[in-house]
């Protein structure tokens, strides 16, 4: 079969591999549907993300790796024995790190506190190749309501029901979100369906501003004519909104808020209020501490998904309550064209890209 092998950053290669076969506890899946993620292709260029170290060490130790593709439609080949979630022929999805199984938490028989998740594209071959292993922990199936294309796109929105449920909004909050990618647009929808009265959509550029409109925020703030803190505060009467979504953090070298962000969302939020960190802030990154503590304000950081959260994101999809198919703006046909979907999601203003491509490899 044909598989992408990475020997170093920025060197990736198609070649001929063996099929995998299902281990015990494990399953073989055939890619219909792949998606990078911006993280990845940070990864891959060798960007100072948290990852960085990590992934040096394991090219070090062993080369070429099946790196990389945890965002992705599959189907079902093969089955492990001992497999009872999922069946041949299941289209599924990856949802989330397994626990490790050996940690003080999981040895304390409380695996939603490991830190040391497996993850599929790291520590797992990932879908970037026309078969790949994984462990059926990993993946769940999804309803012939969703499509192959949304289905590649449920990772990003089962992180983002879980980060929702972590940082507990209420009916009728007023809830900010800074950063209009993927799981921007992911934040103001899942905060529709969670409760919140308004939503202010935060970006500077005006098609996914307009997107988010179509996707139910009620304001729009364009941070190249206005400034988002001003903005608002003049929305909520000089209030201050209840939550905020950061999902434009992120080193500025590649095209993110850097903290800048975060701290608005810090002052736009009314004393008490909640802030999460969806986008990843740069590695080292400093905020200051005085409004959080002269304001009581909560920093959520983002936890796994639990069962229920990711039903409940398969279930959001297939009935059409959070709309993925608006966000998809480019699809790629054949596994050789991995490198332009780097290329693209690399440069997203410059081809006007929301999600990040999608790459069919099988139908």
């Amino acid at each position: 079969m044909k598989a992408w092998l990475t020997y170093d950053f920025n060197d990736m290669r198609l070649e001929d591999v063996p099929e995998p076969k299902a281990e015990p506890g494990w399953v073989v899946c055939r890619t219909r549907v792949l998606e990078l993620s911006v993280t990845e292709v940070a990864e891959f260029s060798g960007a100072p993300v948290s990852s960085h170290e990590s992934l040096k060490a394991m090219l070090a130790k062993s080369r070429p790796l099946p790196l990389f593709g945890h965002e992705f439609c599959a189907e079902v080949v093969e089955v492990g024995a001992g497999v009872t979630n999922v069946k041949r022929g299941d289209r599924v999805f990856y949802h989330r790190g397994v626990p490790c199984g050996t940690c003080k938490y999981c040895q304390a028989q409380r695996p939603q506190l490991c830190r040391s998740v497996i993850n599929v594209g790291e520590d797992t071959p990932g879908c970037l190749a026309e078969y790949f292993p994984v462990p059926a922990r990993m993946v769940a199936a999804v309803p012939n309501e969703v499509t192959d294309a949304e289905a590649a796109a449920l990772q990003p929105l089962v992180s983002i029901v879980g980060a929702t449920e972590g940082i507990g909004i209420e009916m009728g909050d007023t809830v900010a979100v800074i950063g209009l990618g993927p799981m921007g647009l992911d934040s103001l929808q899942v905060a529709r369906c969670a409760g919140a009265s308004r939503v202010i959509a935060i970006a500077r550029r005006d098609p996914v501003l307009q997107l988010a409109k179509q996707l139910g925020a009620d304001v729009l703030v364009n941070t190249t004519s206005q400034d988002p803190v001003e903005a608002v505060m003049e929305a909520t009467k000089g209030f201050g909104c209840d939550v905020v979504f950061d999902c434009a953090g992120g080193a500025t070298g590649q095209g993110h808020a850097g903290t800048q962000a975060f701290q608005q969302g810090l002052q736009m939020l009314r004393p008490e209020g909640r802030i999460i960190e969806i986008g990843h802030l740069p590695v080292g990154a400093e905020v200051t501490f005085g409004l959080i503590e002269k304001k009581a304000l909560r920093v959520v950081g983002r936890r796994s998904p639990s069962p229920k959260m990711i039903d409940y994101a398969i279930q959001l999809v297939a009935s059409k309550r959070v709309q993925i198919a608006p966000t998809i703006t480019h699809t790629l046909h054949g596994l050789d064209k991995v490198p332009e979907a780097f290329d693209i999601l690399a440069n997203k203003s410059k081809h006007g890209v929301i999600n990040p491509p999608q790459v069919v490899v099988w139908q």
